[in-house]
């Protein structure tokens, strides 16, 4: 997508201050590299986020959900180098990606999983994931890493196919978090466009499952949040008293015209005990069409960078910890 990058970063700083191993064949993907072992934490007020060695961190996100399969490296890296001088810091990402990501390989031939089988990563194909969170720490960014995208847990549209369940999903999680438990410029990112639960079904269970298994691979060093479907409401309706839960999110989303009342639904959630961070994870986007559902339909015209400066303006000034662009 074609986005115009508005954001001033000093501004914003004012404002908030073998081929195929088997799951458990895991090793050190970074070796003896020495690392900085900094990594966020939650505030002690609750309503936002610092580095762990003090300083305040404001997240300024953008969203490169198909990084790992759809970009080689070189085309990685120029992303990663452009975000950077933009003032980007945290970089959304998928590793089971939306569009088609158990069966179409990324730009050097793999799938990441084997038969589409959680129990079988392809390491191959975690390389390039291992290379690219190590080139955004070299340029002291995050990467918002979501284990998959959320038709892989629930199919209420995409392509799937679903293949967690709850056993599965805390292996999975287990893999991750052992493989990535030295990497801390990593966000843990859940769900993937997708209500943890709705009026017919809870698929909560599966999400804490891969939590505690990332936690458990981690030795506890993980901080979490979870990417909500569009709607309404942000995460802290069905996930807030989840103890993996720390940072709640919110999607304004794309569909629901120019004003969507983001600033409300951070206010609630500024209310809630316990105290913990919100944002925006994903406002509308530049360039695509106004309520464009239930089929692609231009009519009403395309959001324009004012209407993305306006949104994430206003999340970020009803108290939101960050916001992402798009």
């Amino acid at each position: 997508m074609h986005k115009k990058l508005i954001f001033i970063t000093t501004f914003f700083a004012v404002v908030c201050l073998s081929s195929c191993g088997t799951l458990y064949d895991v090793f050190n993907p970074i070796g003896s590299i020495e690392r900085n072992q900094d990594r966020l934490e939650v505030t002690k007020d609750g309503h936002y986020l610092k580095h762990n060695v003090g300083k305040s961190f404001f997240w300024l996100g953008d969203t490169g959900w198909e990084l790992f399969h759809r970009l080689n490296k070189e085309q990685i890296e120029y992303y990663l180098e452009n975000r950077r001088q933009k003032g980007f810091n945290v970089i959304q990402a998928v590793i089971l990606p939306e569009f088609d990501g158990l069966r179409k390989p990324n730009l050097y031939g793999e799938v990441p999983l084997i038969n589409m089988n959680p129990a079988k990563p392809n390491k191959k194909y975690f390389e390039l994931v291992d290379w690219t969170i190590n080139q955004a720490y070299e340029k002291d960014m995050f990467i918002g890493l979501l284990p998959t995208w959320g038709d892989k847990v629930t199919l209420l549209w995409g392509t799937g196919p679903v293949v967690f369940n709850e056993s599965n999903a805390y292996s999975y999680g287990l893999f991750l978090g052992k493989r990535y438990r030295t990497f801390f410029n990593i966000i843990w990112i859940l769900g993937g466009d997708r209500p943890p639960k709705n009026d017919t079904a809870d698929w909560r269970p599966i999400w804490r499952a891969m939590a505690k298994g990332i936690k458990t691979g981690t030795n506890g060093k993980a901080i979490f949040s979870y990417h909500i479907s569009g709607g309404e409401h942000s995460t802290s309706y069905d996930l807030h008293n989840e103890d993996w839960l720390d940072i709640n999110m919110m999607q304004s989303g794309h569909g629901s015209g120019h004003d969507v009342p983001v600033w409300n639904w951070i206010e609630r959630d500024r209310k809630l005990l316990p105290t913990k961070p919100t944002l925006d994870s994903e406002p509308n986007y530049e360039d695509h069409p106004v309520n464009p559902w239930p089929k692609w339909d231009t009519a009403n015209g395309y959001f324009r960078d004012y209407d993305v400066r306006k949104q994430t303006y206003r999340s970020v000034f009803a108290g939101a910890c960050g916001v992402t662009y798009g």
